[in-house]
């Protein structure tokens, strides 16, 4: 059966062939590790064999060559199959022969002095001398591509010689495409599978590395969401992701969901394929074509008026337009590839799409696609559809479904007749599109946000977006003309999500007494409109938190979450939850926190807001890191920050880098420490929020460092804070004892006196054992500089008795260090070294080097050297790498790994080079089965 895959593939496959160093070439930095990994094996006299698989047009050819064009002292013998050669007796060896610059005359003439069955045995004699001559001058890379069509003769006689290498320098590499593997013959399955072989299967392009594509090609504007859609629609296929790349004007990736074509090379065969098939096969597939990627056959039966639908499609199946699922009490047809549904949708004319839209609407059973048929069907204007379509939206979002309620607001738009009601809905879209974090799509309708008139709901919402986009000047001045013009009118609704949007601007200021007050009247104000009250009561827990009525705030929550109980719109209940986590972790309840939070990610992974989902991730992150879990943190933050990647999100961007700085800064992994405190970079005019967060990456980098002057200069920033109130409240921005650490270590004593007093004093009040403990460690470090051993003592145990009930590993290991360095330094060193041991065990269990290290000095000043570590080589993998590693020597793919841990499969391919690189391995197959011996090594001595 012709294969959809190789379809347009065919005619297309060689578009790089005759110079691949031309092709434009993206990813595949594992394979290419790999690949390079079989080399430095081969150059060590042991021969190699890889087969590198995948479907038509994934870049097997292009990634021989990228990694051959890296390599300069090898000898390289090219060859490869095509169709049409395919009986051509030793035409593959004839290539690759000549392609070394030599006759085939002498190789072949063997195969006229014997029997024909002995022939490829003879060549491949013939071939193994050649290897061996060669080899003595440099290592030898023998590359046949599209083995599946090679000859036979010309395998057997390969196969003869690979089977015979012993210690020559020798690396074949064969490219297969997955479909036709099962042409290959078995020795040489065998030998790629064996010991001395790899198969290397190709992946389809992530959405990050096709948007790197279309930079690479000169695309302009290329965004994320532009991205993913042709990553979808083409299967990441590089042919095909290339083509389209070419073939579409640029504009039309700036359009809101862009219609996308086939290529046209691909088309071509398609659009052949159907013309071959009879009126009923054809009736079919164009039926499937409008209804959608997966129907029934049944629906698509009726549709084409089809009286025999198992005929015409087995017809269809034939020439690879369709393919059949059949399920018990199912039976459904699909596409074979999305590129075939949009040849045959895309040949329709005008009348003939619109009258099986029609039909579609009243065959299909769920009434959200039923409406969509009907909206293709139909021409604009249309009010009572744009109202229906309206409503359908409202739904959706209150579901969580971000994206399909947006679409149907812009569609509702484009059908309404009234300008008031199109704009009214297009801001609505862009709202939706904001809060799920889709902020750069937004861009996309940069043209009629322009021509917008100007009113109270158009500064709401542009207003809102200026939140997002982290401008609180721009921000401030649209809320404020918006509530200006309706908080006298009679829209209350209006004045409500205003008052909201105040609310969450004043957050991001960190100006809780503003919160507290701007949430209060959208409350008082959203008597029609529950969302928008429950939204400003989470917001209203987030400023009570702040000013120290973390119970109230708490309570809120409550009330919010009973309220919405029962109720569709779990997206907001999801945000009350997460707030009513953030209010725990302050309260120090961190393992009811850890637990809500955990759920919540879940939820908010099936929800899909974005920005939901980046808040839980960061208090879950500072969750697991107070409690010890820093493998578990370091993974939550990886999650916040590669859901923020290329979002528009740009206020929580700090916030997100700040988490994902503490497990690499305390453990001494410095180079991923200073990326994220370098992209968690503030500047002057942006939120308090964003400042905040920046600063605290820097200084907590610092601090590892030991470096207090940096600390103090990181943290100047959060000096100037006005008003304090969202700033100093003990359990939410840990800054306090990071500066007064440094002010004693500058020996700046009297600045850190006057400094430390009003912080005790409110974590006293607020009765937060952790901020007391944290301020006792500074508080008793100061007193020892200031020569009042006793008083420092008293500190020390102060903080030491406020942490006996909380289980915050580090907090405590640092602080029985700072008591174990006084009580050397004092002369007491048997009570010095019970508190360094304490220490040195929990750092040992967290892995925290740099902190170890310190420890490790004062034991040894103790006469106490502890035993040699080797934890901490720079072989060991990081939390990350280490996560990686586990999933993938449980048996997952890369994609399975990048769901798992939320990040992209180009993380994945970046882990794992490294992983291999650091243990030196070369296969996923090694890493499983070393995986137990590697896992106890990475696992941090006690002493």
């Amino acid at each position: 059966m012709p294969s959809a895959e190789r379809a347009g593939a065919d005619t297309g496959s060689r578009t790089w062939a005759g110079d691949q160093s031309e092709a434009p070439f993206v990813g595949r930095q594992n394979e290419l590790a790999v690949l390079g990994a079989m080399l430095q094996e081969v150059r060590s006299g042991h021969p190699r064999v890889v087969l590198v698989e995948g479907p038509a047009g994934i870049g097997k050819t292009s990634l021989a060559e990228r990694f051959l064009q890296g390599e300069s002292d090898l000898q390289v013998l090219r060859g490869g199959g095509e169709q049409w050669e395919a009986l051509v007796s030793f035409g593959v060896v004839d290539q690759l022969v000549r392609g070394a610059g030599l006759s085939s005359a002498r190789l072949l003439a063997c195969t006229n002095t014997g029997l024909p069955a002995d022939e490829p045995n003879r060549v491949g004699a013939q071939i193994l001398t050649l290897l061996a001559e060669l080899e003595g001058k440099g290592p030898v890379v023998l590359v046949v591509d599209d083995v599946q069509w090679a000859d036979t003769d010309s395998l057997r006689a390969v196969l003869f010689a690979l089977r015979r290498l012993v210690s020559e320098r020798v690396l074949t590499l064969l490219t297969v495409r997955d479909a036709d593997a099962a042409r290959l013959p078995d020795g040489l399955r065998r030998l790629a599978a064996g010991t001395i072989g790899l198969t290397i299967r190709l992946q389809a392009l992530e959405p990050s590395e096709v948007q790197e594509l279309a930079t690479v090609l000169g695309v302009p504007e290329f965004s994320a969401r532009s991205a993913h859609r042709l990553q979808a629609h083409t299967r990441g296929n590089p042919l095909y992701v290339r083509a389209l790349l070419a073939e579409l004007p640029p504009d039309r990736w700036r359009t809101w969901e862009p219609v996308l074509p086939a290529p046209r090379a691909f088309a071509v065969q398609i659009v052949r394929r159907l013309e071959a098939c009879g009126p009923a096969s054809r009736r079919l597939v164009e039926a499937a074509s409008a209804l959608g990627a997966n129907v029934r056959l049944a629906t698509a039966a009726a549709l084409a008026e089809v009286e025999d639908p198992l005929a015409a499609l087995e017809e269809a199946s034939a020439v690879g337009l369709l393919e059949m699922r059949d399920e018990p009490g199912r039976r459904d047809v699909v596409f074979p590839h999305p590129l075939v549904q949009a040849t045959v949708y895309e040949q329709l004319g005008p009348a003939r799409r619109v009258r099986l839209h029609l039909g579609a609407a009243e065959l299909v059973e769920d009434p959200g696609a039923a409406l969509w048929h009907r909206v293709a069907a139909v021409d604009p204007p249309d009010e009572g559809l744009a109202g229906e379509l309206s409503a359908f939206a409202e739904r959706q979002a209150a579901a969580g479904a971000w994206a399909g309620a947006a679409s149907a607001l812009v569609a509702a738009s484009r059908m309404s007749p009234a300008r008031e009601q199109r704009e009214r809905r297009l801001l609505r879209a862009l709202e939706i599109l904001a809060g799920a974090g889709d902020l750069s799509q937004v861009t996309a309708f940069a043209p009629e946000i322009g021509g917008l008139t100007t009113c109270p709901l158009r500064d709401a919402v542009l207003g809102f977006l200026a939140i997002l986009r982290g401008r609180p000047e721009e921000a401030e001045r649209l809320l404020r003309s918006a509530w200006e013009h309706c908080a006298a009118g009679s829209d209350a609704r209006l004045a409500a999500a205003v008052a909201q949007r105040w609310a969450l601007h004043s957050v991001g200021r960190l100006r809780a007494a503003d919160v507290v007050d701007w949430a209060c009247r959208a409350r008082a104000l959203a008597t029609s409109d529950r969302r928008v009250w429950a939204e400003a009561g989470i917001l209203l827990g987030v400023g009570l938190g702040w000013s120290g009525r973390v119970p109230e705030g708490t309570a809120v929550q409550e009330s919010v979450l009973a309220a919405l109980a029962g109720d569709s719109d779990s997206a907001v209940a999801q945000q009350a939850t997460i707030t009513h986590a953030a209010l725990r972790v302050a309260a120090e309840d961190l393992v009811g926190a850890r637990a809500e939070l955990a759920e919540a990610t879940r939820a908010d992974d099936r929800i899909g807001s974005i920005e939901h989902a980046v808040w839980a991730y960061v208090w879950l992150s500072r969750a697991e890191f107070l409690v010890g879990a820093w493998d578990e943190a370091a993974v939550a933050a990886e999650r916040a920050v590669a859901l923020l990647e290329e979002t528009g999100h740009e206020w929580l961007r700090p916030l997100a880098r700040w988490v994902a700085v503490g497990v690499p800064a305390a453990r001494g992994e410095w180079g991923a420490a200073e990326e994220h405190a370098r992209l968690a970079s503030a500047q002057a005019g942006d939120y308090e929020l964003m400042v905040v967060a920046a600063a605290l990456a820097r200084a907590q980098l610092a601090a590892a460092r030991g470096d207090h002057e940096a600390v103090l200069r990181a943290l100047e920033p959060v000096l100037a804070v006005r008003p304090r109130d969202g700033v100093d409240e003990p359990g939410f921005w840990p800054w306090q004892g990071l500066y007064g650490d440094a002010l004693v270590s500058a020996a700046r004593l009297e600045q850190a006196a006057v400094f430390l007093a009003p912080h005790e004093e409110l974590a006293a009040a607020r009765g937060r054992r952790s901020s007391i403990a944290v301020l006792a460690r500074v508080r008793g470090r100061l007193e020892a500089a200031a020569g009042r051993p006793e008083a420092a003592e008293a500190a020390f145990g102060r903080g030491l008795e406020q942490l006996e009930q909380l289980p915050l590993p580090f907090p405590r290991a640092l602080l029985e260090l700072a008591y174990g360095q006084v009580l050397r330094r004092n002369g007491h060193r048997r009570a010095a070294a019970e508190q360094l041991r304490a220490a040195h065990d929990r750092l040992v269990g967290l892995g925290a080097r740099p902190y170890l290290e310190r420890c490790e000095r004062e034991l040894s000043a103790c006469g106490l050297a502890p035993a040699k570590r080797h934890s901490f080589d720079p072989g060991r993998l990081t939390a990350q790498e280490l996560a990686v590693a586990r999933l993938v020597a449980a048996g997952m793919s890369n994609r399975q790994v990048a769901s798992e841990l939320f990040v992209s499969i180009k993380t994945v391919q970046f882990h794992l080079t490294r992983i291999y690189s650091k243990l030196h391995v070369n296969s996923r197959t090694e890493l499983a089965a070393n995986y137990d011996t590697i896992r106890e090594a990475q696992a941090p001595e006690r002493v």
